[in-house]
């Protein structure tokens, strides 16, 4: 079974160049809920992309690249399957693709 541990972006459709982060390690379970806007989809599409190179919507890759920044594009997920620990790093603009297996941050 998979277990995600957190996913961090920055420079990803709506978002700045600071990175948004989701630990979902603080609880048993997570819930995403909130308003339209909110960035629900962001974070399904950020997930997407990291371990796919494409978003879950139909946007085309050059527009997942904030516009107003248009450079610095990255995610990385961390996450367990079994006793396996991964780490995967994707990025544009600064192109980036990186697995790492069972190393420490």
């Amino acid at each position: 079974m998979i277990f995600f541990k957190t996913i961090k972006w920055k420079n990803f459709l709506s978002t700045g160049n600071t990175f948004t982060e989701i630990d979902f390690t603080k609880h048993k379970s997570t819930l995403i809920v909130g308003e339209n806007g909110a960035g629900k989809s962001t974070l399904l599409d950020a997930l997407c992309y990291s371990l796919y190179g494409k978003p879950f919507r139909k946007i085309n890759k050059p527009q997942l690249i904030n516009s107003i920044n248009s450079k610095g594009l990255e995610v990385e997920v961390e996450f367990s399957i079994g006793k396996r620990e991964y780490k995967v790093r994707r990025g544009m603009k600064r192109s980036i693709f990186e697995i790492l297996q069972d190393c420490k941050s």
